[in-house]
């Protein structure tokens, strides 16, 4: 996916607690206990940055021990970056992330099913800032939520390039959105949907006001392997399209909150 970087099993140490977290039931085990075998300080700085993370590692290298040899070494190190390389390169270099052809989706996709005209709109997984950039042009305010720091600096520098002063960046996750109820007028989310999904959808139709509007774009690929996601958003009340994107067919999602739902959110 970056075969213009060159990523290194030390560049571990860029990832920030929430991301180490993610690791256990995602990265290969024994590829990263081999790994992590070869590198004691990388495995100490993981459990210093994100004590839960330490049994994890501690079962996995009590499972698997050494490399064979150098070359086992090599191949489970790649296997491990390769695995990681999204989290990675957004630590890195966002500029390389920020320039995937993936980003070049039509922002009409958007603005054909929400009005974002002097609005208050929240892009939640802000990644880069494309989709608060692009919302800032119609918006009152755009809040870039995002809670990788050096994307945040990121979206930060780009939007004073840009001159674009309506947008706020701010830390924080889908799950648990920093901001009061009923505050937003559309939410947006681009590429971030589905770490904690039913957690997110609470909090989206908490933060989102009556009759506002929330979009996922894309929510999901066209594939089977998203079906889960899918049919959770069909549940709860979302229609959905598809169109193509760069890498293949995508979905988009969207609704309008109501009343109903606003009264029974612990219901939800």
């Amino acid at each position: 996916m970056f075969p213009t970087e060159k990523l290194e099993f030390e560049d571990f140490y860029l990832l920030e607690a929430f991301q180490i977290a993610y690791l256990p039931g995602w990265v290969p085990e024994r590829e990263f206990a081999v790994a992590l075998w070869a590198n004691p300080a990388i495995e100490d700085f993981l459990k210093r940055k994100c004590p839960s993370i330490s049994d994890f590692i501690n079962k996995i290298k009590k499972e698997n021990g050494l490399a064979k040899d150098d070359y086992d070494l090599t191949i489970c190190v790649k296997k491990v970056i390769e695995t990681c390389s999204d989290i990675l390169i957004y630590n890195k270099c966002p500029e390389v992330y920020d320039n995937l052809e993936f980003h070049n989706w039509d922002f009409k996709e958007v603005t054909s099913v929400a009005s974002l005209d002097d609005k208050i709109i929240l892009d939640g997984g802000s990644g880069t800032g494309r989709v608060a950039l692009e919302a800032a042009k119609y918006a009152r305010y755009v809040f870039a939520m995002e809670p990788v720091t050096i994307l945040r600096e990121f979206i930060k520098d780009k939007a004073k390039k840009a001159k674009i002063n309506n947008i706020y960046v701010i830390d924080g996750f889908l799950h648990s959105i920093p901001l009061p109820d009923d505050f937003i007028d559309v939410l947006i989310t681009s590429h971030a949907l589905g770490w904690q999904l039913r957690d997110e959808l609470r909090e989206f139709e908490r933060v989102v006001r009556n009759r506002g509007c929330i979009v996922h774009c894309p929510g999901t690929a066209y594939t089977s392997s998203e079906e889960a996601t899918h049919n959770e958003l069909l549940k709860n009340g979302y229609n959905f399209d598809k169109y193509k994107e760069a890498d293949g067919w995508k979905r988009k999602y969207w609704k309008r909150v109501n009343g109903v739902r606003l009264k029974n959110r612990n219901n939800f």
